[in-house]
């Protein structure tokens, strides 16, 4: 990782450094986390470093090494699994709600419109991705498309609790899209969901959404199981 500018909130900055790292598996499961090195690595104080490891060990990302120090925490199929039958019911709940407020609001101008064209553009850029093969482009994208189906959806829990768990989702989604024959088919279901929730069409967006979520924990809880994890470069490994 390149040194860090010298700013204000380093330990954010440290914090959004380390956890992109985590989600995409550059810093791999297992990897043994070395204080004094990323420190040096990013140009910050050790303080700043050791108050990002522990938000990150709180939200269950880092675990404590045998011995001493911390390792990057390992993808649990169990638990990511879970993770997305409860996301599955939320995205339904989240679909579901934002079609019924384009139905009401009819196809008159304004922040519903606005949020539906955001949309269309993410899944544009989605499938771009799609062709031009970038992974961390398709699961930026995937997280926005959620996030703003979210907002359509007008429901802050929804939203909140999608956040909570945002960083244990992007790990899951970095799996997932390991196989490519997959990469197509995600965004043609986004496509469905967004244009059964542009018609209006709660039921079909209701249905699609939980139907989307649930083939990827399957898929993702598949992978895991037959350890198709590819470690990725574990940097700053001790």
């Amino acid at each position: 990782m390149d040194p860090l500018p010298p700013r204000a909130q380093l330990v954010e900055q440290v914090y959004d450094r380390l956890l992109q790292a985590i989600c995409s598996r550059r810093l791999a499961p297992g990897a043994r986390i070395a204080q004094e090195q990323l420190a040096a690595t990013l140009g910050v104080s050790r303080q700043p470093v050791s108050h990002a490891l522990q938000l990150l060990k709180q939200q269950g990302l880092l675990r404590d090494a045998e011995g001493r120090g911390l390792v990057v925490a390992p993808i649990d199929a169990d638990y990511v699994h879970a993770l997305y039958e409860v996301r599955a019911a939320l995205d339904a709940i989240a679909a579901a709600r934002a079609a019924r407020r384009v139905a009401e609001a009819g196809r008159r101008g304004g922040w519903l419109a606005d949020r539906l064209s955001r949309v269309r553009a993410i899944v544009e850029q989605g499938q771009a991705a799609v062709v031009a093969g970038d992974k961390a482009a398709m699961a930026d994208a995937d997280l926005a498309f959620h996030g703003v189906v979210n907002e359509l959806a007008g429901n802050p829990v929804i939203a909140e609790i999608a956040r909570h768990h945002w960083s244990h989702i992007r790990r899951a989604i970095d799996v997932v899209l390991d196989d490519s024959t997959l990469h197509a088919r995600v965004w043609d279901e986004h496509a469905a969901i967004l244009a059964a929730i542009a018609a209006g069409d709660a039921p079909s967006a209701e249905r699609l959404a939980r139907e989307h979520a649930t083939r990827a924990g399957d898929e993702t809880w598949q992978r895991l199981c037959a350890g198709s994890d590819r470690p990725g470069r574990a940097e700053a490994a001790a």
